[in-house]
């Protein structure tokens, strides 16, 4: 026996001039659909019908102006159409027609809202325990905070080395670069050069807040800090800023800036050692098809003289200080000593991470690293929310601008 819909239709129209099917829901909702969305949504499983194999070659709809509806029904917990051009039928799950309403409103709740924060706030984030990731829905209460927030924060994990490999599978498959997959920041005082300095992550100097790889057209995603020794002068403490509640405040205070941070691509470069020769130009903060910040590419370290049109140049400087002056903001700073066996999960997207100085001569510092695609962990979390029936949280929108489409 069909399962009784959630939701009834009230009343159907058509709007034959317009091509468009008028559906009047219970709850109030009105809806309109276009008669070729309903003809591709046949094709294609948004419906909640799988595709029918082998049923045509050519999987998206026809000719707009072509289509004509002759008659509709409810049946059970369907919608069925029949249509006049060609005497097909086609068949629409209620439910998940409510659910696709394409009305700003109905389309705004598909999507995820990210929710900015200060240090004041991170201060106050719940550490999560790392036996909560073996317990699905703990699990989905760690994944969700990290969507949100874009970082969530775990204690009590082993302090041995490789420990992160383990703890990674609950985010994603582990990325793979020219730097490996899991990487040491680690500076010892045996491991300072001739010159007096170590280099990039393994040095002791401060750094400001910023993203890792800008330089690669998909920079990594969802980044992974284990602390397996902490400094034992206490210097070296991580730092953490929420790039998208910085980027909101730029564009309420300096529309310009944000206007040219957002809309001129940059030149990132890595081409630090023999090995490296990486180049990537795009913009310094992503937005999606509805102008909402989604995405941040920064960092101080892998951006050269500005390649732009002379006009841009001090434009573009002036952009970038005034960004970097909202980043740098102490109220912006989430900071924090990690202790062996603490964890700091986020979207190297979104959140910018730093550190500060520290004596090498004092004893050693170490933390290993690794990164799974932003993708794989948006899938993972779909596939766990839906598993636990969550499905608010299973049939969520990313249009992330990812910054691999920057």
């Amino acid at each position: 026996m069909a399962t009784p819909p959630a939701f009834k239709i009230t009343n159907i129209g058509v709007d034959s001039v317009r091509r468009r099917l008028l559906i009047d829901w219970a709850d109030g909702q009105h809806a309109r659909f276009p008669y070729i969305w309903l003809r591709h949504a046949q094709f294609f499983p948004l419906m909640g019908r799988p595709e029918q194999a082998g049923a045509n070659d050519y999987l998206l709809p026809e000719e707009p102006a072509s289509l004509s509806i002759e008659a509709t029904a409810v049946e059970a917990a369907e919608l069925v159409i029949q249509w006049a051009h060609d005497g097909s039928t086609t068949r629409h799950c209620l439910d998940a027609l409510h659910d696709a309403c394409l009305a700003n409103a109905g389309r705004q709740q598909r999507r995820h809202q990210p929710v900015p924060w200060r240090s004041d706030a991170a201060n106050r984030f719940q550490w999560f325990d790392a036996t909560d990731l073996e317990q699905p829905a703990c699990r989905l209460e760690v994944l969700a905070h990290l969507r949100d927030y874009g970082i969530a924060l775990l204690r009590n994990l082993s302090a041995e080395p490789g420990t992160l490999n383990n703890v990674a599978r609950h985010f994603g498959p582990v990325r793979q670069t020219h730097f490996g997959s899991l990487f040491d920041i680690r500076s010892r005082p045996q491991d300072r050069l001739g010159t007096g300095q170590a280099i990039g992550a393994t040095a002791s100097n401060s750094q400001a807040p910023h993203t890792d790889e800008g330089w690669r057209h998909g920079p990594p995603g969802i980044n992974l800090f284990h602390c397996l020794k902490a400094h034992p002068g206490g210097g070296g403490a991580s730092i953490f800023v929420d790039g998208i509640g910085a980027a909101n405040a730029l564009r309420d205070s300096d529309p310009d800036a944000f206007e040219l941070l957002s809309t001129v691509p940059l030149l990132f470069v890595a081409e630090r050692n023999p090995q490296e020769r990486f180049r990537s130009r795009a913009r310094v903060i992503a937005l999606d098809s509805e102008g909402q910040v989604r995405g941040i590419r920064i960092t101080d370290r892998t951006l050269p003289a500005l390649d732009l049109p002379l006009e841009l140049i001090e434009p573009a400087y002036r952009a970038i200080g005034r960004f970097y002056r909202l980043l740098l903001a102490p109220e912006r700073i989430f900071e924090r000593l990690l202790k062996p066996g603490e964890l700091v999960v986020f979207d190297n997207h979104r959140v910018l991470h730093g550190r500060r100085a520290f004596d090498p001569e004092a004893g050693e510092r170490w933390l290993q690293q690794l990164s799974v695609d932003r993708e794989e962990f948006q899938s993972l979390f779909r596939q766990l929310a839906e598993a636990e029936g969550r499905t608010d949280l299973a049939h969520w929108d990313q249009d992330a601008g990812a910054l691999s489409q920057n």
